[in-house]
C-alpha cells in the first residue's frame, strides 16, 4: 500500500514571491459582519504530542458563513468587477456601495463552481452587491450544502459529474451568458494566466495577518514552527506557502499539507514531480474532494511544501469530536488538519521537536455528514 506521507525532497526557500497587499484586509474590514476569528490553544493535545504549543485558527465564524472561503471570494469578486467596469484604475479605493451600484447597472451575474463553501461565499458577495449568482455543483454534493447556497439568494445548477467536470461546465456557462454579462469567480486555475484565481489566493492574506498578531498575544513571540493546511485545489495551501515563505523571520515555518486519501491530487503530483490529476472518490471532506491541483499554485507548492499527508474519514471524524471538547465546532474539512498532524506525529516520519509551535487551520464549521466506519 502506498505511503500516506510524502516528504518533499524538492523543498527549498522560495524567492520572487508577490508582496503582501495591504488593501486586502482593509477591504475585508469594510464588509458587513467582519470579525477576527479566534486562534484557539489546544494545550492538552500539545502535551500529548510532545510539542510546546498547538493552536487552531477557527474559521467557523467568518462572516457568519462557517468557512474561510469568503476571504478569497470577496476579494476576487471585487477585483474582477472593478476590471470589467473599468474601475481598476480609480485613483481612490472603490467602496462596496460604489461597486454594487456599478455592478447592478451593468447587470452582471456571478458564476462559480463549488463543492460547498466557495459557492456559498460567492453567493453572499452577490447578495452584498445586489446582483445575481449562478452556482454549479457536482451531483454528489449534499442537500444541506445546496440549501445554504440557495438561502443566500443564488440559483443552483446540478452537474451530473465530478467537481472537475463541474468547473469546466461553469466556465463555459459564464462565457455563454447573454451579452457577455457572466463573471466567473473560480478558485481553480485552468491556466497559468488566470487572474481571478490569483486574486482568491491574495484574499486569504487576512487570515494570516490575524494569526501573526494573535500568536504574539498568546505566546509573547512571533515563532511558528509548523503550519498544517488543508488542500482541495490548492489555493489556500498556495496562500499559506506564499505568506510564510515571504515573511521576514528568523526561521520559516514548515508547511505541511493535508488531503483526503481518496482525493490526494497534491500529494500525487508531488510524488510524480508534475501536476497529476486523480479520480477523486467520496469523502466526508466534501470541500476537499478535488482531483486536479490549481496550475498557478503548482510552482509554489512543488518547492514550498515540506510534507504532504493524507487522512481517512474515520480519523477526521475523531478529530471533529476532539476539537469540540475545546469549543471548536468544526466540520470535516476543518478537522482534517488535526487528523493529519496526529497521523504524521504518530508515524515518526517527521519529528516536530519539543519546542514546536504548531498552527492548524480549521477552515469549516460544524455541518452534517455521514458518520464513517471505524476502519474507513
Amino acid at each position: 500500500m502506498p505511503s500516506r506521507i510524502f516528504i518533499n525532497p524538492n523543498q527549498k526557500p522560495l524567492t520572487s514571491l508577490p508582496s503582501r497587499n495591504p488593501e486586502v484586509q482593509v477591504f475585508h474590514q469594510s464588509l458587513p459582519h467582519y470579525n477576527t476569528t479566534p486562534l484557539v490553544p489546544l494545550p492538552g493535545i500539545a502535551k500529548e504530542l510532545g510539542i510546546a504549543h498547538l493552536f487552531v485558527k477557527d474559521e467557523s465564524s467568518r462572516f457568519g458563513l462557517s468557512a474561510f472561503k469568503i476571504l478569497g471570494a470577496s476579494w476576487a469578486t471585487k477585483r474582477s468587477l472593478e476590471k470589467r467596469l473599468g474601475l481598476d484604475t480609480s485613483p481612490s479605493p472603490v467602496s462596496l456601495k460604489q461597486l454594487a451600484s456599478a455592478a447592478q447597472g451593468a447587470d452582471f451575474t456571478l458564476y462559480a463552481a463549488t463543492d460547498g463553501n466557495h459557492g456559498r461565499a460567492v453567493a453572499r458577495m452577490a447578495k452584498y452587491l445586489g446582483i445575481k449568482a449562478r452556482i454549479y455543483v457536482p451531483s454528489m454534493l449534499d442537500s444541506e450544502a445546496k440549501d445554504k447556497i440557495t438561502n443566500e439568494g443564488a440559483e443552483i445548477e446540478v452537474v451530473d459529474g465530478t467537481y472537475d467536470q463541474t468547473v469546466v461546465k461553469t466556465k463555459l456557462a459564464a462565457e455563454q451568458h447573454a451579452d457577455g454579462k457572466g463573471v466567473l469567480i473560480s478558485d481553480t486555475a485552468l491556466d497559468v494566466e488566470d487572474e481571478t484565481a490569483r486574486w482568491i489566493v491574495e484574499g486569504y492574506q487576512t487570515m494570516f495577518d490575524e494569526i501573526e498578531e494573535q500568536i504574539v498575544e498568546l505566546t509573547g513571540e512571533r515563532k511558528i514552527s509548523h503550519v498544517f493546511t488543508p488542500v482541495g485545489v490548492g489555493s489556500l495551501a498556495q496562500a499559506v506557502t506564499t505568506h510564510w515563505h515571504r515573511t521576514e523571520r528568523e526561521e520559516k515555518p514548515v508547511v505541511v499539507t493535508v488531503e483526503p486519501e481518496t482525493a490526494a491530487c497534491l500529494k500525487t503530483s508531488l510524488e510524480a514531480g508534475r501536476p497529476t490529476s486523480v479520480d477523486a472518490e467520496y469523502t466526508i471532506c466534501t470541500g476537499m474532494c478535488c482531483g486536479t491541483i490549481s496550475l498557478i499554485g503548482w510552482p509554489i507548492l512543488s518547492e514550498g511544501v515540506s510534507a504532504a499527508v493524507t487522512t481517512r474519514d474515520a480519523e477526521v471524524d475523531r478529530a471533529v469530536a476532539e476539537l469540540a471538547k475545546y469549543g471548536v465546532l468544526a466540520g470535516p474539512c476543518g478537522a482534517a488538519t488535526l487528523a493529519g498532524l496526529r497521523f504524521l506525529v504518530g508515524s515518526g516520519e517527521m519529528a516536530l521537536g519539543s519546542g514546536a509551535v504548531v498552527v492548524v487551520l480549521c477552515t469549516e464549521g460544524k455541518r452534517g455528514y455521514l458518520t464513517p466506519r471505524a476502519d474507513g
